[in-house]
């Protein structure tokens, strides 16, 4: 197994969240993909040892449906 797998995961989870929060229906759609977004972005910090609030300022920046760059 790939030893990065997990971030692959956690982009793919930062991806579908923001998808979720630019087409979520409702506060509580909004509310479980703003905590998917924190988790992949927990996942970030934890691995790479770096602080949270660093990695949300980089890795969760985006507003509306997140397209490849």
């Amino acid at each position: 197994m790939n030893n990065k797998k997990w971030v692959d995961w956690a982009i793919e989870l930062q991806s579908l969240a923001q998808a979720g929060l630019t087409y979520g229906h409702d506060v509580y759609d909004q509310e479980r993909y703003e905590r998917i977004r924190e988790i992949s972005a927990e996942i970030m910090a934890y691995q790479n040892d770096i602080p949270l609030e660093k990695v949300k300022d980089l890795f969760c920046n985006e507003s509306r449906y997140q397209t490849p760059k």
